[in-house]
């Protein structure tokens, strides 16, 4: 993914239809733009809202995981069991974590 900007990482454990996986990236890319101030809400609409998803190697999973960053958690009324961690929101660019908390 392109590193300057932000990451979804999908759960290497836990498997989804396509439309669950989709679902669920838009339920992370919701809470990194919850946690945006105007200004950088502004600047990742005007770059178009770049945005990649892409699976964890379980290593790194644990990692992200452990790592404070938003994480979205399944509710259990369709494919996945409730409270299963399933994203989490882990790029740079747009997202106001401190980038060294970026794994």
């Amino acid at each position: 993914p392109d590193p300057t900007g932000p990451v979804l990482w999908l759960n290497p454990h836990v498997e989804m239809s396509a439309g669950k996986a989709m679902a669920q990236a838009g339920h992370g890319a919701q809470l990194a733009w919850w946690e945006l101030d105007d200004a950088a809400r502004a600047a990742w609409r005007g770059a178009g809202f770049p945005l990649a998803v892409r699976t964890a190697s379980a290593e790194r999973w644990d990692e992200l995981t452990a790592s404070g960053l938003p994480v979205v958690r399944d509710a259990g009324f369709t494919e996945i069991a409730p409270g299963k961690t399933v994203v989490v929101e882990g790029g740079s660019g747009f997202c106001p974590l401190p980038c060294e908390r970026r794994l």
